[in-house]
C-alpha cells in the first residue's frame, strides 16, 4: 500500500483562497445593496430589498454587514498575501518595471483615460437637486 504524504499547512494558499472568496462576496452583496439605496419600483421587490420581514431596512442592513465584512477580510487577506509573497513580488516588479516603461505613451494615455472615465462616471454624486 502506498502511503500518502501529509502536506504542510500552506499559508499562501489560505490567504489566496480568503481573498478569492471574499472578493466573490463583494459584488454579490454590493450590487443588491446599491439597489436598496435607489428609488426602485414599489411592490414585492421593494418589500424584500428595503423593508424585509422583520422591520424597516433589515435586508439592507444584512447586505451592508456582508459587504463590509467581506471587504475587511479581503483587505486583511491581501495584506497577509503581500507579506508572505514580498520577495517574489519585489523581484517581479523589478524585472517588469523596465518593460512597462517602454510603453510610456500608452501608460499616460491609459492613466488619463481611466481618470476621465471614473471622474465622469462618479461626478453624478456631486449633482445638486
Amino acid at each position: 500500500m502506498t502511503e500518502v504524504q501529509k502536506q504542510p499547512f500552506n499559508k499562501r494558499a489560505l490567504s489566496a483562497m480568503m481573498m478569492f472568496l471574499s472578493f466573490i462576496l463583494l459584488p454579490l452583496s454590493g450590487i443588491p445593496l446599491h439597489y436598496t439605496r435607489t428609488n426602485i419600483s414599489e411592490g414585492l421587490l421593494d418589500y424584500f430589498l428595503s423593508r424585509g420581514s422583520t422591520g424597516e431596512g433589515f435586508f439592507e442592513h444584512f447586505l451592508m454587514s456582508v459587504h463590509n465584512m467581506s471587504a475587511l477580510i479581503f483587505v486583511i487577506a491581501a495584506l497577509i498575501h503581500i507579506g508572505l509573497n514580498w520577495k517574489s513580488l519585489m523581484k517581479y516588479i523589478a524585472t517588469k518595471t523596465e518593460e512597462y516603461f517602454q510603453f510610456r505613451k500608452e501608460m499616460i494615455i491609459a492613466l488619463f483615460t481611466i481618470i476621465l472615465m471614473v471622474g465622469l462616471f462618479s461626478s453624478h454624486a456631486f449633482h445638486i437637486h
